[in-house]
C-alpha cells in the first residue's frame, strides 16, 4: 500500500495517475480546473452558447436569482472565484461585492435553484470546478459530484440555473472565460 503524507504529494500522485489511467472524463477522477482569482470570469455554457452570459436579477421577485442573459457590459456578469480550500471556491459577482456568494436552495419552491445569498461557511457556497476538455462542469460540496449545475429550458425559469443530475447535456458545460477586469 501507497502511504502519501503531504498535499503536495497527492497532487502529484493524481497527475501521474490520471496521465497512467486516462482520468479526466465525468464519472472517474476528475483534475479540478485552475481558476485566476485576480480576475473576474463570464460564464457561459455550451447549451446557450457564447452570447448568454450568467447574470443575476436586481430587483423583484427573483431579486439575487441567477439567470443567463445576453452578455454585455454588466457587473452582475462578473464572477469571481475566491480560493475556499480543498479545491473549493465562492463565486461573487463584481455587482453584489464579495459578501454576496452564490449558494443552492435547500427545498421548497426553488429547491437546488442558485441565487446569491450573504457569504458564511455553508457547503452550498462551496464551488468545485471540473475540466473536461475545453469545458467545465460546476458542483457543490452540499450536494456532491452527482449533482450538477445546469439550465433550464422553458417555462418559467428558463435559462435559470439549477443543480440537477449530472448527465452529458449541453446546459452543464461551462465555459468560464477570463475577463480582463482585475479584482
Amino acid at each position: 500500500m501507497l502511504w502519501v503524507k503531504s498535499r503536495f504529494q497527492k497532487v502529484v500522485l493524481g497527475l501521474i495517475l490520471g496521465g497512467i489511467l486516462g482520468f479526466g472524463t465525468f464519472g472517474s477522477a476528475a483534475v479540478a480546473q485552475s481558476v485566476d482569482p485576480q480576475y473576474y470570469f463570464r460564464l457561459t455554457t455550451q447549451f446557450r452558447g457564447d452570447d448568454m452570459c450568467l447574470d443575476v436579477f436586481n430587483g423583484g421577485a427573483k431579486n439575487n436569482m441567477t439567470h443567463l442573459a445576453r452578455c454585455a457590459d454588466l457587473s452582475g456578469q462578473y464572477w469571481r472565484f475566491q480560493p475556499a480550500g480543498d479545491g473549493y471556491y465562492k463565486l461573487t459577482t463584481m455587482f453584489r461585492g464579495a459578501n454576496m456568494c452564490l449558494d443552492v436552495f435547500n427545498g421548497g419552491a426553488r429547491n437546488n435553484q442558485v441565487h446569491l445569498t450573504q457569504c458564511a461557511d455553508y457547503s452550498g457556497q462551496f464551488w468545485k470546478v471540473t475540466r473536461q476538455g475545453g469545458w467545465s462542469r460546476l458542483t457543490t460540496q452540499f450536494r456532491g459530484a452527482s449533482m450538477c449545475l445546469d439550465v433550464f429550458n422553458g417555462g418559467a425559469n428558463n435559462n435559470m440555473p439549477h443543480l440537477t443530475n449530472c448527465a452529458n447535456l449541453s446546459g452543464q458545460y461551462w465555459k468560464l472565460s477570463r475577463t480582463g477586469k482585475r479584482i
